[in-house]
């Protein structure tokens, strides 16, 4: 496969920081990245950038009787409470206008009516797949969850991210046969391999947002029993106050990874949360609006593509014939 820019977006709204901070303190940043999509349509729309975009399943539902109404009866016991989202819904509005942070159907049909753009799975409930307490076969009742409640809104969903990348090959061969044909996987490099100490961990994989610890990032996808890992190169960081002056050197580390892969006919996935861009919005946009003109020069030059996880997974699959 030709070089290829692949773009995902953990869309979660506020259900991946239950377990982080307050609502309270985060919901300005939520709101504004609701209010950052419309924007960020159009400026994929003028690079003809395609992307997946993630969604938690309780997004798609218009109430939050619907939501519940998908609720399976086997829900993950996790031994830390708080990263049960299930709790929440006695504490939400009821529909999008009255719970703006934690359903977005409006959102779902203006992404699903972009050109390029795909909907796919951030699993039902923000599912984390490595924490004690939960099983596969509660994780296979909340992905069934989140094809059910896709599928009624009219998503037939095939490519899935889950939370934190967190997966385990027994997982996978769920999402197999549960029909997904692609997946992301966390970065393959040294620092997620050796290190085990969770503090030199988050310090080094932040020095590797601006500087080359861990390589290009670039790789040729990998068949999984019929599923394929298009692993994650690059997460666009949000921009980090404390660290500002160290932001051109993460947008030429995002670049230089992304010439590395179109010179070398590799895959290049970059990913985000929408919520990053909901604070510093405009500074998000400019180092996007750099990094797709430069995707622009890239095809120019190398042919490089830019496609969704669906499209790239079909393509895949094209040429195993």
């Amino acid at each position: 496969m030709a070089g290829t820019l692949i773009v995902s977006l953990d869309f979660e709204l506020f259900w991946g920081m239950l377990d982080v901070c307050p609502l309270e303190d985060y919901q300005d940043n939520v709101l504004g990245g609701r209010r950052a999509i419309p924007r960020l349509l159009r400026l994929f729309r003028e690079h003809d950038i395609h992307a997946t975009w993630a969604a938690v399943g309780f997004l798609f539902a218009e109430s939050k009787e619907e939501a519940q109404r998908y609720f399976p009866q086997n829900r993950p016991g996790y031994e830390n409470p708080k990263l049960s989202p299930y709790p929440w819904f006695d504490r939400i509005g009821d529909n999008e206008d009255q719970a703006p942070c934690f359903f977005a159907p409006s959102l779902l049909k203006m992404v699903a009516q972009t050109q390029g753009q795909e909907i796919g799975s951030h699993t039902f409930c923000h599912y984390y797949c490595r924490e004690k307490g939960q099983d596969v076969t509660a994780f296979r009742a909340d992905m069934e969850a989140a094809k059910a409640i896709a599928r009624d809104h009219g998503y037939d969903v095939t490519s899935v991210i889950l939370p934190r990348n967190q997966t385990e090959p027994e997982y996978t061969e769920v999402l197999r046969q549960l029909g997904f044909t692609a997946y992301r996987d966390e970065e393959n490099d040294w620092i997620h391999e050796k290190i085990h100490n969770h503090t030199l961990l988050r310090a080094l994989r932040l020095m590797d947002v601006y500087l080359p610890l861990t390589g290009q990032g670039g790789y040729i996808p990998r068949n999984e029993g019929g599923i394929w890992n298009l692993t994650g190169s690059r997460m666009l960081k949000p921009i980090f106050k404390p660290l500002h002056g160290l932001e051109r050197l993460k947008i030429h580390r995002v670049k230089a990874q992304m010439h590395h892969a179109a010179k070398h006919d590799l895959t290049f996935h970059l990913w985000w949360h929408p919520h990053n861009m909901g604070a510093m919005t405009q500074e998000y946009f400019d180092e996007l609006e750099e990094i797709f003109a430069y995707y622009d020069e890239l095809r120019e030059k190398y042919g490089m593509r830019s496609l969704n996880m669906g499209e790239a997974a079909r393509e895949l699959n094209k040429g195993c014939k």
